[in-house]
C-alpha cells in the first residue's frame, strides 16, 4: 500500500512539473487530488450530472458520514430512504473510491439475492474501469485471474478486493476490513410480512454475514424500512447506542418532498392518497409500523345509497364508464364465494351488488349469471385458483344471448395478504359501499367479513376483501383504459 501511494505522489509532481503553463489542466489536477481525498469530491468529479448538477442534498449528508466511516469516526451506520434515492450508487461509487484509498483492503456487500448483489458488483467494476476513475486512482487494477463477479481482486488485494452473497448463501474463507456493507436484505413488502422470511434473515446476518468481518471492520447497513424486525430494526433495539443513524423520509415536516430531483411534493401527496398507512409510513417515511387492527374499519369506508344509483340511472343523459365484476370461487368448503359487482364513474366505483354465500357450484353459477346480466355488466374477471376457468365457461354459456359482458379468467400467482394490503389504499379512496342493504344478505354477510379482516394476524376467512381487491386491480390496471 505504501509503495502505491509513494508512486501516486511521483505521477503527481511529474505531471505538475509538465503543466506549469497550462491553467486548465493544474484545475485538473487540483480536482484529481481532491477526489483522492474527499469521498463527495470524488462523485461529483467521477459523475458531475449525478452528484452536482442535480440538486440532491441528501447524498452530500449520506457522503459526508460515508466520510466519516473512511475516517475511522463511524464504525456502525445505518441508511434508510425512500426508493430510487441514490442509496445503492452512491454505495457503489464509495465501495470504488475505498479500493483508491486502501488497495489491500476487502469488502463485503450482500443483499436479498445473489441477482441484485451481482449486480452491485458489476456495478463497482465498472466503475474502477472508467477512465475517470484511472485518473484519480491509477493503480487500481483488476486482477485477471480473479475476476469472478462473487469474489475478485485487484493486482494490491492481500486475498479479495471485493466478494457478495444473496442472504442465505454461503460465504466461506473470506474476510472484511474496509467495510460490511448489508444492502437490502429484505426484497419487498411480501417478505417482510413473513415471520419465517424475518427470522431466516437475521439468523443468516448473525451467523454468516458477521462472521466474515474482521477485527475493527465497520458496518453499514442500507434499506428501505419494511418492517422493525428487519435487520435494521432488530439492531436498533439490541445496539440502541452503538449506531450512527440516517434516516431520510419522502416528505420531511413541513410536508415537502426531501428532494425534487427524484418526485415533488405532489407526486409524493399522490402517493400518500392512494396507499395504505402501513405502507406509505413504511416505504416512503422509513417508519415501520407493525400495527395490528382492522385493514378496513367500518368508519374508514366511503357510503352510498341504491336509491342514488337508480336515480342517476334513471337520467338518460349520464352512463357509467363501465360495470365490472369479480368473482373469487370458493377454495374450500367453509370458504365462500365472494362476487362484487362495481359501477364506475370516474375515480369513484360503487358496489351496487354482490354474490356472497356458501352455496355450491350448480347454485352459484347461475347467481353470478343472473347478477351480469341484471346489472349489465361489460367486463367480469374469475379468478382461476380453484376449478375458476370451468366456472368462468360455464357463466358465459348461460349469459350467452342474455348480456353482452367480457368474462375471462386469471390465476393469481401473489402472495394473497400482499395483495390486499397493497390495494386497500385505493379502496378505502376510491371504492363506496352501500349503507342501504338487509341484514342476512349477501351484501350484508359480504361487509361483516370486509370489516372485520385484520391488518396482520390470523383471519378465518378473506374472500370478500380478496375479491375486491381483485376489483381493484381490473379497475386500476395500466390497461384499464380498454374498457373504462
Amino acid at each position: 500500500m505504501l509503495e502505491a501511494l509513494i508512486e501516486i505522489e511521483r505521477e503527481k509532481r511529474r505531471r505538475l512539473s509538465l503543466i506549469k503553463n497550462d491553467p486548465l489542466r493544474l484545475e485538473r489536477e487540483k480536482e484529481i487530488l481532491e477526489a483522492r481525498k474527499s469521498f463527495w469530491s470524488f462523485c461529483v468529479f467521477v459523475d458531475t450530472f449525478f452528484f452536482a448538477a442535480e440538486k440532491r442534498p441528501h447524498l452530500f449528508k449520506i457522503a459526508y458520514k460515508l466520510q466519516q466511516v473512511e475516517n475511522g469516526e463511524i464504525k456502525k451506520l445505518m441508511i434508510s430512504l425512500p426508493p430510487r434515492g441514490g442509496k445503492s450508487y452512491i454505495i457503489s461509487m464509495w465501495c470504488s473510491w475505498m479500493l483508491g484509498k486502501h488497495p489491500e483492503g476487502s469488502i463485503m456487500r450482500n443483499s436479498y439475492g445473489q441477482d441484485l448483489a451481482n449486480k452491485f458488483s458489476y456495478d463497482i467494476r465498472a466503475i474502477i474501469q472508467l477512465p475517470v476513475y484511472k485518473e484519480v486512482f491509477p493503480h487500481v487494477k483488476l486482477r485477471p485471474d480473479r475476476k469472478d463477479v462473487v469474489d475478485w481482486a485487484i493486482q494490491t488485494s492481500k486475498q479479495s478486493a471485493y466478494f457478495c452473497a444473496g442472504v442465505g448463501g454461503a460465504i466461506t474463507g473470506k474476510g472484511c476490513d474496509l467495510a460490511a456493507i448489508l444492502d437490502d436484505p429484505i426484497k419487498n413488502i411480501e417478505d417482510a410480512m413473513s415471520e419465517t422470511i424475518l427470522k431466516k434473515t437475521w439468523q443468516w446476518y448473525t451467523a454468516v454475514h458477521k462472521a466474515r468481518l474482521e477485527k475493527g471492520c465497520p458496518e453499514i447497513h442500507i434499506a428501505t424500512r419494511w418492517s422493525r424486525k428487519d435487520p435494521i430494526g432488530m439492531l436498533k433495539a439490541s445496539e440502541p447506542n452503538e449506531w450512527e443513524e440516517i434516516k431520510i423520509a419522502a416528505l420531511n415536516d413541513k410536508g415537502e418532498t426531501f428532494c425534487e430531483s427524484i418526485k415533488s411534493t405532489e407526486e409524493y401527496a399522490k402517493m400518500k392518497n392512494i396507499l395504505d398507512g402501513f405502507i406509505w409510513e413504511a416505504e416512503f417515511m422509513q417508519n415501520p409500523i407493525e400495527s395490528k387492527g382492522l385493514l378496513f374499519p367500518a368508519e374508514e369506508l366511503n357510503r352510498f345509497s341504491l336509491d342514488e344509483v337508480k336515480k342517476y340511472e334513471e337520467n338518460k343523459q349520464e352512463t357509467w364508464d363501465a360495470i365490472v365484476g369479480y368473482t373469487d370461487t370458493a377454495d374450500e368448503g367453509a370458504d365462500f364465494l365472494s362476487s362484487p359487482t362495481g359501477k364506475v364513474k370516474g375515480e369513484k366505483i360503487f358496489i351496487t351488488d354482490v354474490v356472497f354465500t356458501q352455496d355450491p357450484i350448480e347454485i352459484t353459477e347461475p347467481l353470478v349469471a343472473q347478477m351480469i346480466i341484471d346489472t349489465k355488466q361489460n367486463k367480469h374477471t374469475v379468478e382461476s385458483n380453484s376449478g375458476g376457468k370451468s366456472f368462468a365457461i360455464n357463466v358465459q354459456e348461460i349469459i350467452q344471448g342474455k348480456a353482452k359482458c367480457i368474462i375471462n379468467w386469471q390465476q393469481q400467482t401473489k402472495n394473497k395478504e400482499t395483495r390486499i394490503l397493497m390495494k386497500s389504499g385505493q379502496i378505502k379512496k376510491y371504492f363506496y359501499f352501500r349503507n342501504d342493504y338487509q341484514l342476512g344478505s349477501d351484501y350484508d354477510k359480504f361487509m361483516r367479513q370486509l370489516t372485520s379482516y385484520v391488518r396482520f394476524g390470523k383471519n378465518t376467512h378473506d374472500d370478500a376483501p380478496d375479491s375486491v381487491t381483485g376489483l381493484a386491480e381490473i379497475v386500476f390496471a395500466p390497461n384499464a383504459v380498454e374498457f373504462l
